[in-house]
């Protein structure tokens, strides 16, 4: 069992999978093209289709979320005896605000010197950013500004639930598991009420509410019973295969088997399944397939998650409009390798110096908001 026992806990194997999470986000956005040609070819079909599902990833990111913030609120509870609200959202506030806050205004600030430079749409009013409200703003008012911004309404949902579950971990933590079952019904309920409004599906807080119940769930079951983490920890490497194989098959098919229906209402539940079963595999598999905390490279860009999330919308946001001027969208090997290569490169090292100058320091304040018995 991958776990480090001194708390705040540990599973050394998740960071990486952080990583993968944020590249399956970033193939969905690093392609695109100037040319007729290659917009028609088989490739580009692919790239834009089979794997343009990008928010999958974000989904993995909810259901992550849940299960390690579950996880860490009740191992405080057994040591403390209590659960202690406001150092949970103190927390989580030094996590995500400082280069959250230090993105948008730079943008509210750049946005009036450049607006008409780069032939920008006006951004929503500021207090959206501030109140984390940005993704019910999309749903009423649409997408078309600073694609840079766009990317914060997940961060705005993420809020949303840390705000919620806060309350629930404090006031009706008793209750945990039926509200965790409450979640992923409620998220049923309303993609089935709201089938035919893809924005409502894609952006509200309840169409997604699922991922954080079952990621909730399987942490509080996980946590309470050892038998339930036995489960998972003597399974075989033929088994995790199989789950790989079928998380890869509906990854692939994504939008021929999800594109209405039945099994649109229920894919946030199918896949949340998928990830949490990966998500036990990586933590309790005695053998698992692949322990994803052997790439050390890859664990230390999970722990670059936030700012790859951030800063690739931003390299999007200036360095498409450039190679499209400048003719590198034209030729395959441009389109395929050599844009991506450089988006990736550049959001890699901004990431990079952003984390080791910036953010791993605020980070480091974290320490003083754990109750005394939860310290190292």
């Amino acid at each position: 069992m991958n776990i480090r026992l001194n708390s705040p806990t540990y599973f050394e194997n998740l960071d990486a999978t952080r990583f993968l999470g944020f590249l399956h986000v970033f193939l969905a956005h690093c392609f695109f093209t100037t040319s007729a040609a290659v917009k028609e070819s088989t490739a580009f079909h692919f790239v834009n289709v089979s794997i343009k599902a990008g928010f999958l990833g974000l989904d993995y990111f909810f259901v992550l979320s849940a299960f390690l913030l579950t996880w860490l609120a009740l191992d405080e509870r057994q040591k403390t005896k209590q659960f202690h609200a406001v150092f949970f959202m103190i927390r989580r506030a030094i996590r995500l605000w400082p280069l959250y806050f230090l993105l948008v205004f730079g943008v509210y600030s750049i946005h009036a010197f450049l607006a008409s430079q780069f032939n920008w749409n006006a951004l929503p009013p500021l207090r959206t950013f501030l109140l984390f409200y940005s993704n019910y703003y999309i749903i009423e008012h649409g997408q078309n500004f600073l694609f840079l911004l766009v990317f914060f309404w997940s961060i705005a949902v993420e809020e949303q639930f840390y705000l919620f579950w806060a309350f629930v971990l404090k006031f009706l933590y008793r209750y945990i598991i039926w509200i965790c079952f409450g979640l992923i019904a409620i998220s049923i309920v309303f993609r089935a009420l709201y089938i035919h409004e893809n924005e409502h599906l894609a952006f509200n807080t309840l169409s997604v509410a699922g991922n954080f119940g079952m990621g909730s769930l399987v942490a509080v079951l996980a946590y309470r019973s050892s038998n339930f983490r036995a489960v998972f920890a003597k399974r075989s490497r033929a088994f995790y295969a199989l789950i790989y194989l079928i998380g890869l098959l509906l990854l692939l098919n994504y939008f021929s088997w999800f594109n209405q229906g039945f099994m649109l209402v229920l894919e946030k539940l199918v896949f949340s399944i998928v990830f949490v079963v990966f998500i036990m595999e990586q933590c309790f598999a005695e053998s698992p397939l692949i322990a994803f905390g052997q790439f050390k490279r890859m664990t230390y860009f999970g722990q670059l998650s936030l700012g790859l999330y951030c800063f690739h919308g931003a390299v999007l946001t200036f360095m498409v409009p450039m190679l499209k001027t400048w003719g590198l969208a034209e030729r395959p090997f441009q389109v395929f390798f050599l844009n991506p290569l450089i988006i990736i490169f550049l959001t890699l090292l901004i990431s990079v110096f952003s984390y080791e100058l910036f953010e791993k320091k605020v980070h480091n304040l974290r320490r003083f908001f754990y109750p005394k018995s939860c310290k190292k």
